[in-house]
């Protein structure tokens, strides 16, 4: 039954990534709910697991791409390790703070390694020079990335912590002297 809840959720982001947000209006069209869920699922599950579910929404997203077949897998499976190495090795408290920090992270990461993979294979196939990552509205929808992907994170946090407590919700306060 949970596995099957699983696969629904995965199956409804997916149909969501593709479909419903792009005909969203302009700065809301910036949302990656993929990377969102896989975050979470990292963070809840293990590496394995994550990959798993990265590499099928790296094919249904690559169904849907104009860019060659296999960018968004290579993408998403560097986007979990580098992020599954932070989440090991730095972020061991699961605080609101570090969930919002490791989303922002994975965003970055996976944007490094789409436009890196674009920019060799066009580079290679072609001989251009790939210009969007110098343009200004790529600077700026990466911004409402990350303010999209904070605000559903922190949202996805407590909703997450309101039902399981794999995670601390806590804020930092300052002590009284």
């Amino acid at each position: 039954m949970f596995k099957l809840l699983k696969i629904t959720i995965f199956l409804l982001l997916c149909v969501i990534q593709i479909s419903f947000i792009p005909a969203l209006p302009s700065p809301f069209f910036n949302i990656n709910i993929i990377i969102i869920g896989l975050v979470i699922f990292l963070a809840l599950n293990n590496l394995e697991d994550a990959l798993a579910w990265g590499t099928a929404a790296g094919i249904l997203l690559d169904v849907y791409s104009f860019h060659f077949f296999g960018l968004y897998i290579l993408s998403l499976t560097a986007m979990l390790v580098l992020t599954d190495l932070f989440l090991r090795k730095f972020f061991t408290n699961r605080s609101v703070y570090s969930f919002i920090f490791l989303n922002s992270l994975a965003l970055v990461f996976f944007e490094a390694a789409r436009l890196s993979l674009i920019f060799l294979f066009d580079f290679f196939t072609k001989g251009i020079f790939y210009q969007d990552i110098f343009s200004a509205g790529y600077f700026s929808s990466l911004a409402y990335k990350l303010i999209f992907g904070i605000v559903i994170i922190f949202i996805s946090f407590y909703s997450i912590n309101y039902y399981s407590k794999k995670m601390k919700s806590f804020f930092i306060t300052v002590a009284k002297k």
